[in-house]
């Protein structure tokens, strides 16, 4: 850092500063009683020339002019002498301080350079020329500011990094901008893919909503038919057919939209795995109350024939809170009433979840309790930090304020686990395999969640090639699985007590 030391503060910056000429009086008074301090330059009969210490030059007509006293040194020759004689610390402080008070401004900073140059470590002159320490060096705001761009830069090089267009960032990523490719969660992809992720699609050289159309049809439709007061809304992959208030909605299809991209980065899907077609969007009807799912259930069987596959499809529903559906429609339906709106988002979430998952690969090779259910439960889990939606057989449902075991509440699953697993209790997976809907209660929908979060993070490419061949007709869970991990169902409940039990950790 430069510092001006005290020989060029007196006869650099202050001689600079006086005139040439005799210090002699300096003090000009006008008729009006304003005094002028400075140097007088020059005084005749018509004028007076002086050089005041802080104004600039002045020229006064002479008629304007009361007095002139020469009696009195200018204050800059003042400060000049008192620099020169300024040996030591205190005395440049004594400076300082008669300077401040004259009006000096600018001066200041010199003087107090002056005293840093003998008293490098004065607290009181550094903090008024707004100097800071930093690193254990003195330095000015210029200076700090360099010397921590200088320290960041050197920080990012360490990890790796490499500037591009003024922003740090990793070799792949500057290779991908290069090459005109944009984030999207963890991938870097083609504009028209990072497009087409958020359900749009270029038409006469604009991105518009896949579906929009579409949707707003079907939702004239079901108000006009269901005699349900229902709004339309559109998400990138989701069609909300609305009852609720428009923000309990927007909630809903921002949840429904990240299951859908944890979804898509676990299972890597292809087109022919899940063709991203408005046929294939879901379609979330979200009603109040229970009047409202009847009314919109009954449009749904007339429309779609939905008791040709579920005899008694009306009438079962009225005994639920919600059903989904995947035969050449993707729909599920959902009423709030009594829930809240988080029991009721986790709801919504967990059937998409279903059916993600059942549609995955098109060919409705349905998955088995266990893994549908723990694979909805994961997206809810991962997605929302938090599941609520308990409603399968002897399990029972947690909301409307009832008061359910530990299993009910999310919070508790991983220390539910625990216990169960160190006491030997935890529902062995072969047997849960076996289930039907009527008999899966709590325990072994938490497993079911906790076996899907393990094999994902045991190896996700290896999950999604246990699915990939789970679905194929003829092969069972159990093959896909040995094919896919090397274990069988038993030996995948060893290592997963072992995950369990080393802190939820893959051992």
């Amino acid at each position: 850092m430069h510092r001006t030391p005290l020989l060029s503060f007196c006869l650099a910056a202050l001689l600079s500063l006086a005139a040439a000429v005799p210090a002699l009086a300096h003090e000009v008074v006008l008729n009006d009683g304003t005094k002028l301090e400075g140097k007088v330059l020059r005084k005749d009969e018509k004028e007076v020339v002086i050089e005041t210490t802080f104004d600039g030059m002045k020229t006064l007509k002479r008629a304007d002019v009361k007095s002139v006293n020469e009696n009195v040194p200018p204050l800059r020759d003042q400060l000049k002498y008192r620099a020169s004689t300024a040996k030591n610390v205190e005395e440049r402080w004594d400076l300082y301080t008669w300077a401040k008070r004259r009006g000096f401004v600018e001066e200041l900073g010199y003087i107090l350079e002056a005293i840093v140059d003998l008293k490098p470590d004065d607290r009181k002159a550094r903090k008024l020329l707004g100097h800071k320490k930093v690193d254990g060096a003195w330095m000015t705001p210029e200076d700090e500011k360099k010397h921590l761009a200088e320290k960041f830069a050197a920080e990012q090089r360490a990890k790796g990094l490499v500037l591009y267009e003024g922003a740090w960032v990793t070799p792949e990523e500057r290779d991908a901008r290069e090459k005109g490719l944009l984030k999207d969660g963890d991938d870097w992809v083609t504009e028209e893919e990072w497009h087409k992720r958020r359900g749009e699609k270029l038409v006469g050289g604009k991105w518009i909503k896949v579906g929009f159309a579409e949707g707003k049809l079907l939702g004239a439709k079901v108000l006009r038919e269901s005699r349900v007061k229902v709004a339309y809304h559109w998400g990138p992959h989701f069609d909300a057919i609305a009852e609720v208030n428009p923000e309990v909605t927007k909630r809903i299809l921002k949840a429904c939209e990240k299951a859908y991209s944890k979804m898509r980065s676990t299972l890597r899907p292809t087109e022919e795995d899940y063709p991203d077609v408005v046929e294939e969007r879901i379609r979330l009807a979200l009603m109040k109350k229970l009047p409202g799912f009847v009314r919109f259930s009954k449009w749904f069987d007339k429309t779609y024939d939905a008791d040709s596959l579920v005899p008694g499809f009306v009438r079962a529903i009225q005994r639920q809170h919600s059903w989904w559906w995947v035969q050449d429609h993707r729909w599920t339906a959902n009423y709030q009433f009594p829930n809240t709106e988080k029991t009721y988002v986790s709801n919504v979430v967990h059937n998409a979840g279903l059916i993600m998952l059942t549609r995955y690969k098109a060919n409705y090779a349905f998955p088995s309790v266990w893994l549908r259910e723990g694979f909805a439960y994961f997206l809810e889990m991962e997605t929302l930090g938090y599941s609520q939606s308990f409603s399968l057989g002897r399990g029972g449902s947690a909301g409307a304020g009832v008061k359910g075991p530990a299993w009910a509440d999310s919070e508790q699953w991983r220390a539910a686990l625990r216990k169960t697993v160190t006491e030997g209790l935890d529902p062995p997976l072969r047997r849960m395999a076996k289930m039907g809907v009527d008999r899966v209660g709590y325990e072994e929908l938490v497993k079911s969640w906790s076996i899907v979060e393990f094999l994902t993070r045991w190896d996700a490419k290896k999950f999604k090639a246990f699915i990939d061949q789970s679905k194929e007709r003829g092969t069972s869970e159990q093959d896909a699985l040995k094919a896919a991990f090397g274990v069988t169902y038993k030996q995948c409940d060893t290592k997963w007590r072992a995950y369990v039990t080393n802190g939820f950790k893959v051992p």
